[in-house]
């Protein structure tokens, strides 16, 4: 398949699919992994809203994080993460563990893994709490961020390094706040944003066509399971602002 017919892939319109799942209250899902020696619980509760849940979108995306973590176990050491639209927090979280075991030594940059939504606050830390140590809750910071709005300073006191957005882009009305905040969070040459989206409506192409006049994007094809999420209609994506001419 040629570059151009990969990016038509990627991009491409698909008959309608609704974001429905059933609702899950007070339920709690553990994370196991097979590139991961840790099991992550996740409380649930999408009696507030789908967020609430842990969308096939975030597996996919954590389990690209262990495939990371496997080859090179320091690869979000010292980093500035932000995770988008966290809901449960389980992406955000698994990042933070990571990041929390490659730091050794008190002398170095410690890095911190921001995990935002703007609802679902309290499921996050509970999260945060139930899978975290004391010591490492300290690289895991939940906080309120509301695309399209300003962002806190602190988590802007320095470059963001990684964006990670599993299951982002499904309600049109806030695909431009969306890619608002993608760009104030991005700096040319620092930010690597990584995507997981399922191509579900024909509206989603719309952000995703916004996206490519702002970002440098390519499809993320070297995760072992690629085979088995892109025939359900699953993408990782990797975009880097690009530069202003």
């Amino acid at each position: 398949m040629s570059s151009s017919d990969s990016d038509n892939d990627v991009f491409g319109i698909e008959p309608d699919s609704p974001r429905a799942e059933p609702c899950r209250i007070g339920t709690e899902v553990g994370f196991s992994f097979t590139r991961y020696h840790r099991t992550i619980n996740i409380a649930e509760d999408s009696s507030g809203g789908c967020g609430g849940k842990t969308w096939e979108a975030a597996t996919i995306l954590s389990n690209y994080m262990t495939y990371r973590w496997s080859m090179d176990k320091s690869f979000l050491k010292g980093l500035n993460v932000v995770e988008l639209g966290a809901g449960t927090g389980v992406v955000g979280i698994l990042a933070g563990m990571m990041m929390a075991e490659a730091h050794h030594d008190d002398t170095q940059k410690e890095g911190r893994v921001y995990v935002t939504d703007m609802l679902f606050l309290d499921l996050m830390q509970k999260n945060v709490d139930l899978n975290m140590s004391e010591a490492e809750r300290k690289f895991v910071k939940v906080a309120e961020l509301k695309w399209g709005t300003p962002i806190s300073p602190e988590i802007l006191a320095e470059p963001v390094n990684l964006i990670l957005a599993a299951d982002c882009v499904y309600l049109e009305a806030a695909f431009d706040p969306l890619l608002q905040t993608l760009t104030e969070l991005s700096t040319v040459g620092t930010t690597e944003v990584w995507i997981v989206s399922k191509k579900r409506r024909k509206a989603d192409k719309r952000f995703f066509d916004k996206l490519k006049k702002k970002f440098d994007v390519k499809e993320i094809k070297d995760d072992p399971d690629y085979g088995v999420f892109s025939r359900e209609g699953l993408t990782i994506l990797s975009a880097r602002l690009k530069t202003l001419k």
